[in-house]
């Protein structure tokens, strides 16, 4: 959904009280906001929770959701409070946690032996992305999965756009270096 629409959308709900606008929101950044939730719970029912708990609040404070200026920065930081106040409340641990990527194989070659080279591949990825260090996983997969830009990272995790740039940067060299040696293991 492009930011005008979105921009929109808020409008209407927070001017005209349609529902129908908060819905759209509902649903187009719930599947967004849940996984980042899990990162901090690690489960998925309290992370249900507290996505549901931040657009409750939202809703209730719908006449000032005009003022806000970046909604999905907005959805994001107050999930991320949210869910450290609940880890907070339940006396735990915060281990940054996130799934690995869905497998998807798009691929022009369908041979068996080229699925089977691509799949292992994203095998390789995926674990190459799993052992990235907490910080640097989370900031990759926020930038890659959801598409937000450094300055927004920086603004929901409370670190400079350097910062995020510089955790791209490791997790890019991390990614190449494993699949240089994927690539280099299966042409000997």
């Amino acid at each position: 959904m492009k930011p005008e629409k979105i921009r929109v959308l808020q409008c209407q709900m927070a001017d005209f009280s349609r529902q129908k606008a908060f819905e759209e929101l509902y649903v187009y950044f719930y599947n967004k906001l849940l996984p980042f939730a899990i990162s901090f719970v690690k489960q998925k029912e309290p992370a249900e929770e507290v996505v549901e708990d931040v657009f409750i609040q939202l809703w209730k404070n719908r006449k000032d959701a005009k003022e806000i200026k970046n909604l999905k920065v907005y959805l994001f930081v107050a999930v991320r409070n949210r869910a450290l106040n609940f880890l907070k409340w339940k006396n735990k641990e915060i281990l940054l946690y996130f799934e690995t990527f869905p497998e998807n194989i798009n691929t022009l070659q369908t041979t068996p032996e080229s699925l089977l080279m691509t799949k292992e591949m994203a095998e390789k990825i995926d674990k190459a992305i799993e052992n990235l260090p907490p910080r640097c996983k989370i900031i990759f997969k926020m930038v890659r999965e959801e598409g937000l830009k450094y300055r927004e990272v920086g603004e929901i995790l409370d670190i400079s756009p350097r910062t995020v740039d510089s955790q791209m940067t490791i997790a890019t060299k991390r990614l190449s270096a494993a699949i240089t040696i994927y690539t280099t293991s299966t042409s000997e």
